[in-house]
């Protein structure tokens, strides 16, 4: 990618592939700039509500880090869990986000993400799951057979959560979501 807009204009028509492999057609499927607004709104709300139990967060470095973290994907596609090519994956995100036309501050983001590193990235990790859970619901009600994928992303986020002694947090978000109760059935 040449330009910032290139990078803009990729993320906005990529549809997310695993929506497509569960049958989601790609005019209805969330495209990966979709999904890391969802993820960054979501990343904001627990970390304000960390903040504000004490613990020392930067709510606008989570909101920053949840809206890069999937910004390789202009470069690469969205490559979907189930391929089974998580290493392989991860080393293409980590050259794919080293060649976009970002400034270091905003690459270094990428890097916290993908380790974790910080309290502002475990909030990302956990805000992205979540952003997933969110939108299986919103397919699950349109009578989508997506309830595998959020359910694992409820699992995922509650155990990296509670690992990270984010849980009170989480799941306050989560009921902000309105999404109990949306994966039975």
């Amino acid at each position: 990618m040449r330009s910032l807009g290139e990078v803009l204009e990729a993320l906005s028509s990529l549809s997310r592939t695993g929506w497509m492999l569960r049958g989601v057609p790609h005019q209805l499927a969330e495209t990966v700039a979709e999904h890391l607004f969802a993820s960054a709104v979501i990343a904001g709300e627990i970390a304000w509500r960390a903040r504000s139990s004490g613990l020392r967060v930067s709510p606008e470095k989570a909101v920053a880090i949840a809206l890069y973290h999937d910004m390789a994907e202009s470069v690469i596609g969205d490559i979907s869990r189930r391929a089974g090519l998580s290493r392989a994956k991860r080393e293409a995100e980590a050259r794919a986000f080293a060649s976009l036309p970002l400034s270091e501050g905003a690459k270094n983001l990428f890097g916290e993400f993908e380790e974790a590193s910080s309290p502002e990235a475990r909030i990302a990790r956990v805000a992205e799951l979540l952003a997933t859970l969110w939108r299986s619901c919103v397919y699950a009600r349109l009578g989508f057979r997506v309830e595998d994928i959020g359910r694992g992303s409820l699992e995922e986020a509650l155990a990296l959560a509670r690992e990270w002694g984010l849980e009170e947090h989480a799941q306050g978000v989560a009921r902000l979501l309105g999404v109990e109760g949306c994966l039975e059935g």
